[in-house]
């Protein structure tokens, strides 16, 4: 008989977030894999989907697995985080987000969610709670565009970090860092953790391709087209944020004229509304 387990709610914070765009993706994958039998493969086999996989356990994999939980599911992640063990654990996952935004834009694909904290049941094989339908919820009717939107609980927790003097980490949760506003909507600014990159430019240089590509081939589909025009905007404004103020808090690497004109040139005016 299967012995019963009283499942105890903890403080976590729930991370949602899915793939803009994914099911045509999968019928992607799923032809290149019927393709390679045709081939004479012995296994059904998609280099597509394997690079995704990988792209997605590349970045994770440097993540501190004892107080947290991450899942992939089709187009779906979720990430749970006991931010209570460790105060610089939620900055460090969040960063991480940053990396596994860029690192999937940079395959070509591009990321939406909803961040939201609260009591909830987190173990292996099990997630039960309010902040992961709160997060879905938001990504689902929030995100919209490619974004990662933050509930108002999260907002509140994130203001209560950025006004701890003592904490080293209280920086990146004050407004405009990590943390970008549109109207009443706050989301996380994945543009931020391009701070700590040597190479700006190929940065900049390899997201611009991306959001170009997809730019192109969503000139037909207003509705996945719009998505993309909204980011454009918030990409070349970080350009401009970059360019006239983020870059010159490194007072080690400050850039010369010409690095910071190349950078700007980066900007994405074809699409600029």
């Amino acid at each position: 008989m299967q012995e019963n387990f009283e499942y105890i709610y903890q403080d976590r914070v729930v991370i949602f977030i899915d793939v803009l765009g994914f099911k045509e993706k999968l019928k992607e994958f799923e032809k290149e894999a019927l393709k390679n039998i045709d081939d004479g493969s012995e296994y059904y086999y998609s280099k597509k989907v394997n690079d995704f996989i990988n792209t997605f356990k590349d970045v994770v994999s440097t993540l501190d697995k004892e107080n947290l939980n991450y899942y992939l599911f089709s187009d779906n992640i979720c990430i749970t985080v006991d931010y209570l063990s460790d105060k610089s654990l939620l900055p460090k996952v969040l960063l991480k987000i940053s990396d596994l935004f860029y690192a999937f834009a940079s395959k070509g694909y591009f990321l939406r969610g909803g961040i939201d904290v609260g009591k909830f049941i987190d173990e292996k094989l099990i997630a039960v709670g309010i902040p992961l339908a709160t997060a879905y919820e938001i990504e689902g009717t929030k995100a919209i565009y490619p974004r990662i939107v933050l509930s108002d609980n999260f907002v509140k927790l994130a203001e209560s970090y950025a006004n701890e003097k003592d904490f080293e980490y209280s920086d990146l949760f004050t407004e405009g860092n990590l943390i970008s506003t549109s109207c009443e909507i706050k989301f996380l600014n994945i543009f931020f953790n391009i701070i700590n990159t040597e190479n700006k430019y190929e940065y900049l240089e390899t997201f611009r391709k991306s959001v170009l590509q997809n730019l192109k081939h969503s000139e037909k589909k207003e509705q996945i087209h719009i998505k993309y025009e909204w980011l454009v905007r918030e990409y070349n404004h970080f350009i401009d944020y970059l360019t006239k103020e983020l870059i010159f808090t490194d007072d080690d690497n400050i850039p010369m004229e010409e690095e910071l004109q190349q950078i700007i040139n980066l900007k994405i005016l074809e699409y600029a509304i």
